[in-house]
């Protein structure tokens, strides 16, 4: 067995403390040789530390901990590196460094991995412009309304809901899987639902699941298509390209506003949804009126942060789903799948969800996601704290905001470089009339009056 450095040390001590040498051998896994070594090195006031075996790294230590911070920064401003972006920056480095051209494979980066164990491999996922500009006033002011909604009645978990609609189609993407050594351009064949299908899910948060609701494609639909439906009390409608409406929804609305009656009584109730234009409408009011709902929409383009359907269920929805599908299709060695059957799998993957947990104690998928999305319990810090989470990139701590970490200011600044923040450009308003370029440079020189 191999010293490790707090037993040579040990070892050396007690030589120098007047034991001999041999004794010391003797009685501990220290080797002669390594006894000898350390302590003509303590002789000559050296540290004590065993040294790394096998061949230096390319990168002098500080280096790597820069290239570290570089890739916690690109994360940040949302331009996560690939492996192949990191290799070609140390490529860079040891040039600049060294004057040599050294090509750094995949065993480098494998090393590279190895001592920096912060750094692992995700799929990121990708967001518009739009998603990106969440700003904290819009969450203030969302969470303000959620309160007052709250605090209109003595509002209980059961009593919040969250309404979203997906689809039942899910978005095919290359996966890995297991293949015969040498194999080239292994491909895989992909069965689909050819339609579209709309589920409409409400839940509470306390856990409760509202009867789902089907939107077909069409005008029609086949009066056996809730036959194989596993939830009871579900409903189904159509639609031109079964994609939800005003109307829709505010057919919804009332089927949401009997359930509550029959199940909650005259209890109002909290309904948390997206503000599409889609969903509203003028004939949305005296409905939610009449049935005692209080409507409050989530912030634009936050739903990813602040939507208990977005953030814990729907993935794992989608992901019953698919699994049901693909293997339906390979069962049935087919390449439709009948409406009814589609809804049957839907719903099953459904009351798979809605199911209690084996214990009362344990909370519920949904209960989660209502409390990590500040909805219930209200908490304004859980809110805001996502949207700090998004604008950092899902880092936790510091690294990545290094003060020498610049645009494109020498390995740090000919190198590990950021990308060049995005130029605002003035937008002039022609209302339908022509304009020089003189007059478009004028127009963008006044200063507009925000509404």
């Amino acid at each position: 067995m191999v010293a490790t450095i707090e037993q040579i040390r040990e070892a050396v001590q007690r030589v120098l403390s007047g034991e001999s040498k041999a004794a010391v051998v003797r009685s501990s896994q220290v080797k002669r040789t390594t006894l000898f070594k350390f302590l003509k090195a303590t002789n000559n006031s050296e540290v004590i530390e065993r040294k790394k075996s096998g061949r230096k790294p390319s990168l002098p230590n500080g280096v790597e901990q820069d290239l570290v911070s570089w890739i916690a920064a690109m994360q940040r401003a949302g331009c996560p590196v690939t492996r192949h972006d990191i290799m070609m920056k140390a490529q860079q480095i040891v040039q600049l460094h060294s004057g040599i051209t050294q090509n750094l494979g995949r065993g480098w980066y494998q090393r590279f991995s190895q001592r920096h164990q912060e750094l692992s491999d995700r799929i990121a996922q990708s967001l518009t412009k739009a998603r990106n500009n969440v700003d904290k006033d819009g969450i203030i002011l969302y969470f303000n309304r959620l309160l007052k909604a709250c605090l209109a009645f003595n509002c209980s978990p059961s009593d919040i809901y969250n309404v979203d609609e997906t689809s039942f189609k899910t978005k095919n993407s290359s996966k890995k899987v297991v293949a015969i050594r040498g194999s080239q351009s292994v491909w895989a064949t992909e069965k689909s639902v050819p339609y579209h299908l709309t589920i409409v899910a409400a839940v509470a948060a306390d856990g409760t699941f509202v009867p789902p609701a089907f939107i077909l494609p069409g005008l029609t639909c086949e009066a056996v298509v809730l036959d194989e439906c596993a939830v009871h009390d579900a409903v189904v409608t159509t639609a031109p390209k079964a994609f939800i409406n005003a109307h829709i929804f505010n057919n919804w609305l009332e089927t949401f506003g009997e359930w509550k009656m029959k199940h909650r009584g005259c209890r109002p109730a909290v309904l948390v949804m997206d503000n599409c234009a889609s969903h509203l409408s003028s004939e949305s009011t005296p409905i939610c009126q009449a049935y005692g709902i209080l409507l409050v929409c989530l912030p634009p383009n936050a739903t990813h942060l602040l939507q208990p359907l977005d953030v814990s269920v729907f993935r794992t929805f989608k992901r019953k789903i698919k699994a049901a599908v693909t293997q339906e299709l390979r069962a049935s060695n087919s390449w439709t799948l009948p409406r009814s059957k589609a809804i049957s799998i839907a719903s099953n993957a459904f009351v798979g969800l809605s199911k209690p947990t084996v214990s009362s104690k344990t909370p519920t998928l949904v209960q989660n996601g209502f409390r990590t999305c500040g909805v219930w319990p209200m908490s304004l810090p859980c809110m805001l704290a996502r949207l700090d989470m998004q604008k950092a990139n899902g880092i936790k701590d510091t690294v990545g905001t290094e003060s020498w970490i610049k645009t494109r200011e020498v390995v740090r600044e000919d190198v590990l470089f950021l990308p060049a923040k995005p130029v605002v450009r003035k937008r002039i308003k022609t209302n339908s009339e022509w304009h020089s370029i003189k007059d478009l440079h004028a127009a963008a020189s006044k200063r507009q009056k925000r509404k």
